[in-house]
């Protein structure tokens, strides 16, 4: 019992400090873009808006290529910049990366995809853990991720742009639809692409 209170203590701190999104709870049923077709989604993407998680912690200008490996899997690269800042001040910047590979988990849903970097274990089980919500290929892509640990669940989301910094139109109707399942979109933070060069 002591066991299971300290790992909820540490849980809810990590969550707190904008670390990771968690939290007590089930993962939602959160439909995929039914109709997904991968090569229009391939290219470059920009994310506006995400959820807190440990890998992509104080990074700006972050960025996802995604494209088509002779084995039908997909390469991705996010990229971006660690910006570590105090007092508004940056000290310490310096350029991330990181490589993997992406597969269409079920034919029937294509928008679901499971998504690993590097020598990184399989959590999942297989299972997908890139669901693509939404997308209109040229300018919005809405991505969701839940990974159910006992009676704890740790979201990711993303909403991402072809156009650096912009937001996409519908962006309050994307939020929506995710609240529609008990996705708690405050947790959304914009990223800063204005010094990514």
């Amino acid at each position: 019992m002591a066991a299971l209170q300290l790992l909820l203590s540490v849980c809810l701190v990590a969550s707190a400090s904008g670390f990771i999104v968690m939290s007590v709870g089930q993962c939602p049923n959160i439909p995929t873009k039914p109709d997904f077709d991968l090569n229009k989604y391939l290219g470059l993407w920009f994310s506006y808006e995400n959820f807190d998680a440990p890998f992509q912690w104080a990074t700006t200008c972050v960025s996802a290529l995604y494209s088509l490996k002779p084995n039908g899997n997909i390469r991705v690269i996010n990229s971006g910049f660690r910006d570590i800042r105090i007092f508004g001040r940056s000290v310490h910047r310096s350029s991330t990366r990181a490589v993997g590979e992406a597969y269409i988990v079920n034919s029937t849903q294509p928008g679901g995809l499971n998504v690993r970097f590097g020598n990184q274990p399989d959590l999942d089980g297989g299972k997908a853990n890139y669901l693509v919500v939404d997308t209109d290929y040229d300018n919005y892509s809405v991505v969701y991720s839940c990974s159910q640990q006992s009676i704890l669940k740790i979201e990711l989301a993303w909403i991402l742009t072809r156009v650096r910094g912009q937001a996409p139109a519908n962006v309050d109707a994307i939020k929506a639809n995710l609240e529609a399942y008990d996705v708690d979109t405050s947790n959304f933070k914009r990223i800063d692409h204005s010094n990514c060069s």
